[in-house]
């Protein structure tokens, strides 16, 4: 992706549909280079918002969104519901919030559950399972026994690393094919790190947990970080290599020295 990918470029369009109460809710529609189409909602207000291609008709637009109205205003009702209750501090990962993956918004719906509807093999973990509603960003969580933060947060952490580590083993096996032609490309681990995204030790490469919320240019960044530490080809093959696959590198460079919102509230 290119530097004018990562962020969304507002426009005048917009949607506007009546709630079976009667009100009339604007939905906005912003355009970025991606090929996907997708329905989310801003904390806290509950405004819901369509991210499209660049190229995709307004009427394409408004056939996809019409069918899942009655999915939005149920999800609208589970935020205001959340926020309604007051501020829970560092407390995230409840019903109602919103959560990053990879530079994507998602709202969590967590439902607990009990003992009784698992088979013990399930017992003592987070989440018991997850699905997905790519369309209108939401990632619903099965979590047994949430006792508290620490807990609901794994539960949510335990879903996101699968998707940070399945991206990133994808990308290391197709760059080292490049970079390292010849050699088994390293395994690729997560963990928290304190100060650095990543590191190279004991034949794996570890990526840290707060990856998880930014974009894709970032997790590319940082596995050619890594990769250029072990590279087998030239300097000058892999920096050509380097700046054709990621040509937004300077704005993936920034946005993870600097932290930048949103992607550092997760």
């Amino acid at each position: 992706m290119g530097d004018n990918d990562q962020q969304p470029n507002q426009t005048a369009e917009r949607i506007t549909y009546t709630t079976p109460a009667g009100i009339e809710v604007e939905v906005p529609i912003y355009r970025a280079g991606m090929p996907e189409v997708f329905v989310a909602l801003q904390p806290p207000s509950a405004q819901p918002y369509i991210m499209a291609a660049r190229d995709m008709p307004v009427n394409d637009i408004i056939q996809f969104f019409g069918p899942r109205v009655h999915v939005v205003e149920e999800l609208r009702t589970d935020m205001l519901k959340r926020y309604s209750k007051g501020s829970y501090g560092k407390c995230r990962y409840q019903t109602g919030d919103v959560a990053y993956v990879m530079g994507r918004p998602f709202q969590l719906r967590v439902y607990p559950l009990g003992e009784r509807k698992l088979k013990s093999s399930a017992r003592g973990r987070a989440t018991a399972k997850f699905s997905l509603a790519a369309d209108v960003s939401l990632i619903t969580l099965y979590v047994v026994h949430p006792k508290n933060y620490d807990e609901a947060k794994l539960a949510f952490n335990g879903y996101a690393e699968q998707v940070l580590l399945r991206n990133a083993t994808g990308l290391v096996r197709d760059f080292s094919a490049v970079a390292m032609p010849g050699i088994t490309p390293p395994t690729v681990r997560m963990r928290a790190m304190r100060g650095r995204w990543s590191s190279n030790e004991a034949g794996a490469l570890w990526l840290s947990t707060d990856l998880i919320p930014y974009p894709p240019d970032c997790l590319v960044y940082t596995i050619m970080l890594e990769l250029r530490k072990i590279k087998t080809i030239s300097d000058e093959e892999f920096q050509a290599y380097f700046e054709r696959v990621l040509p937004g590198w300077k704005a993936a460079a920034q946005m993870l020295t600097e932290r930048a919102e949103p992607y550092s509230l997760q």
